[in-house]
């Protein structure tokens, strides 16, 4: 099982998250999605944190789980998309 915390609000997490879907059977869960294929789903869980607070700045948190059933190349790819998906610039 995988462990994030996210600095964004849960319907930021749905927004970024509907191009990962392409391709899945997505079930909305209370909190979270279940995502399909032929061979392995994917249990996505999402709960809120208190903001995280940097000076006058106020960071809405998220976490978010993701619990597999597959292979770990399987689990291993679906991660790397993830994190593409959900990266970040700075600057």
């Amino acid at each position: 099982m995988a462990h994030f915390t996210m600095t964004l609000t849960l319907r930021e997490f749905e927004r970024q998250l509907q191009p990962l879907l392409t391709g899945w059977t997505a079930e909305p869960q209370a909190h979270g999605w279940h995502l399909r294929r032929p061979e392995r789903s994917v249990i996505i869980s999402c709960s809120q944190r208190p903001a995280l607070r940097l000076g006058v700045l106020l960071l809405p948190r998220l976490d978010v789980s993701i619990a597999f059933s597959g292979n770990a190349d399987q689990e291993a790819d679906f991660i790397e998309d993830f994190l593409r998906y959900f990266r970040r610039g700075g600057g």
